[in-house]
């Protein structure tokens, strides 16, 4: 179960998933511990939350396989511990519901990525508002509902991070959209084609131009598709650039006023109604212990791994 190093004293935590994948708990603290300081020049209160977060982890060890217990996260919107957990957490529940209405009706799933135009880092935040804002009108219009059953809807944000490219540091929000839809939904008159999908974003949004729209069903239990929606709202490697200190600590700083006190995920129609039938918690604001589908049952020994900075890896406490 465990792997040793240098001495027999020190034992590394080893988590693996139930495909043999090891857990990224070590890379994801490590990202934590620069993310921390950078933020000692923008919020000395979340620098102090993120030098925190999973600072110890205790699992319950079984024959093969380990299952958090206990732990402490920071849940700083940036934080990539966190954002791996919540991840976690929303395509977990993203799988129990699509289970679950396997036996409630006869559905097929649609992924739809919904775009607009890169931007500066000052129009991030009211980028973001005008694209919420053009979410909730796209989703009242007659062809969206009489074709929609359930969505659920994730937002991403990119950073252009390629020198000499005309949109370099410019900024990417865009939704992420899973949907059901009737299995008859290509043959009936309620078939919306790809320039139909962008019409009514590009009406939705005001926008003078035509924006990116992505559609394509998903087939299978839609492991791909869940994992699309389920993506972090912003990915360590768009905002920590190690040969560019300053543009990391700008990227930070625009990131944390556009993102903060927001909410990224939602879900409606179906979705929503089997996510309350089924009990699950918040899947933003929800525990972040019990985040992950692969968690082994049973019980077992307790054993406590804490974060070692000189080894940057989770030794046997």
């Amino acid at each position: 179960m465990h792997n040793t190093t240098r001495t027999q004293e020190i034992q590394v935590l080893k988590d693996l998933n139930k495909k043999g994948k090891p857990r990224p708990w070590a890379e994801n603290k490590a990202v934590n511990e620069v993310l921390s300081s950078h933020y000692l020049e923008i919020n000395l209160s979340k620098a102090a939350r993120l030098k925190e977060c999973a600072t110890y982890l205790l699992f319950q060890c079984l024959e093969d396989a380990k299952k958090l217990k206990q732990a402490n996260f920071c849940r700083v919107r940036l934080c990539p511990m966190c954002n791996w957990r919540r991840s976690l957490k929303v395509s977990g529940q993203l799988h129990k519901i699509i289970q679950a209405l396997e036996g409630e009706g006869d559905y097929i799933y649609l992924l739809l990525t919904l775009t607009a135009k890169n931007v500066e880092g000052d129009k991030l935040s009211s980028t973001i508002d005008d694209m919420m804002r053009g979410f909730h009108k796209f989703m009242k219009y007659k062809p969206v509902k009489d074709t929609i059953w359930g969505w659920f809807r994730s937002m991403e944000v990119t950073h252009n991070l390629e020198r000499g490219s005309k949109d370099f540091n410019s900024y990417h929000p865009h939704f992420h959209l899973l949907l059901a839809v009737k299995s008859s939904y290509f043959k009936s008159g309620k078939y919306l084609n790809h320039a139909d999908w962008r019409g009514l974003w590009k009406k939705a949004m005001g926008l003078d131009y035509d924006p990116v729209v992505n559609i394509k069903r998903t087939y299978g239990q839609t492991p791909e598709a869940v994992a699309e929606a389920a993506k972090y709202a912003v990915k360590p490697g768009d905002y920590i650039i190690p040969e560019d200190y300053d543009l990391s600590i700008e990227t930070i700083r625009t990131l944390d006023f556009a993102l903060n006190k927001r909410r990224f995920v939602g879900m409606g129609g179906i979705f929503k109604k089997m996510h309350k039938t089924l009990n699950l918690d918040d899947p933003e604001d929800g525990d972040l212990i019990q985040a992950d589908e692969d968690q082994p049952e049973g019980e077992g020994q307790e054993i406590l791994f804490v974060w070692h900075v000189g080894y940057s890896d989770y030794v046997k406490g």
